[in-house]
């Protein structure tokens, strides 16, 4: 999502420890004033914060979960009302929630950026809270020598943060919670492919915010959880190969506006396997009832379907083709060798 017209009023940092060897959390280190960014610094802190945003494949909108006093959207949402010096007293308690939801060892500390400011045309306020990993590098002295620093952040090339930012409507009244709050989140874990990659401590602990069951969302998951059954399923390799190829066709090629599991199951899957099926999505919380079929987050796995082999060699090709023109037979050599067989049915049409 494009952030337009983005301007930061207000910055704070904490520091959030990793978990002691005990397993306490450690008190974060405070700042206790605003950052004084002006002139290129603020522009480049500003231009991290768009140019996480503009990566569409690691940031998403969330649907907001926990609403109640002292969540996150409850404590940001009074910023702007608050003065200077009561912002920064109170952006403490983000910091003191981040640290209490970093409960494992396995998670680093950072900085917690807590800033506020408006966004968009018109401008309408919204908060953030960013966790910053520190990092080491060089820097360069007058003298060209180097010096060694090991909290270097935000630095252009490292992608060791996670944004949560929360942009108001400009209508809403503050009573209206979660009403008049849309949560976007930055996390450079996350991918198209993986929405599920993002760390759950910083987006759900921390913030309060789930992973909407939005339809491009359920649509991968669906295409995930039925490979995984095809693919553990005691069907032989061409009936596995037969049900691949009528998932590819049911999302990419079938007319239909809608899936659903119990239709794929019916039309697709062998007598006795359908149950099966089904048992195993229900198994995966996934919803029976139908689901608008958006591609989105599946485009990229539907344009080619392959077939890898021993020692790097691949059949690919869109699945409608490979569906109408490719068979995949498994066959025994005359010593017991289990070989693949493969008819085309069309002529070689060039080489490389």
């Amino acid at each position: 999502m494009a952030l337009e017209n983005l301007t930061i009023n207000r910055i704070c940092l904490h520091e959030v420890h990793r978990i002691g060897n005990d397993g306490k959390v450690i008190t974060p280190t405070y700042g206790n004033d605003l950052l004084n960014l002006q002139g290129d610094a603020l522009d480049a802190f500003r231009s991290r914060v768009i140019s996480a945003f503009k990566n569409s494949s690691r940031c998403m909108e969330m649907c907001i979960r926990d609403f109640t006093p002292g969540s996150a959207v409850a404590r940001g949402s009074a910023f702007s009302n608050l003065g200077n010096a009561q912002f920064v007293s109170d952006s403490k308690q983000f910091a003191n929630a981040l640290a209490t939801a970093q409960s494992s060892r396995t998670i680093p500390g950072g900085l917690a950026v807590v800033f506020d400011g408006t966004v968009g045309n018109p401008a309408t306020p919204f908060f953030a809270i960013m966790k910053a990993e520190l990092h080491e590098g060089f820097l360069k002295t007058s003298d060209l020598k180097a010096q060694f620093v090991s909290d270097l952040f935000l630095s252009p090339k490292t992608k060791l943060y996670k944004i949560g930012m929360f942009i108001s409507d400009g209508i809403s009244p503050r009573s209206t919670l979660p009403g008049g709050w849309m949560p976007l989140v930055y996390d450079s874990a996350m991918s198209t492919s993986n929405r599920d990659a993002a760390a759950t401590y910083f987006y759900s602990v921390f913030l309060g915010l789930d992973i909407p069951d939005n339809a491009a969302h359920q649509v991968k998951n669906f295409f995930d959880q039925t490979k995984t059954f095809i693919s553990t399923s005691s069907l032989d390799s061409e009936g596995k190969i037969d049900l691949f190829n009528s998932l590819y066709s049911y999302l990419k090629v079938d007319q239909g506006n809608t899936i659903q599991v119990s239709e794929f199951a019916d039309r697709f899957m062998p007598d006795g396997m359908a149950d099966q099926y089904k048992h195993h999505m229900q198994q995966q919380n996934f919803p029976l009832t139908a689901i608008r079929k958006d591609l989105t987050e599946v485009k990229g796995s539907l344009r080619l379907r392959r077939f890898k082999f021993a020692r790097s060699i691949t059949l690919s090709g869109p699945p409608e083709a490979m569906s109408d023109l490719v068979t995949v037979s498994p066959v025994v050599s005359d010593g017991g060798t289990k070989w693949t067989q493969i008819t085309i049915r069309g002529q070689i049409e060039a080489q490389e």
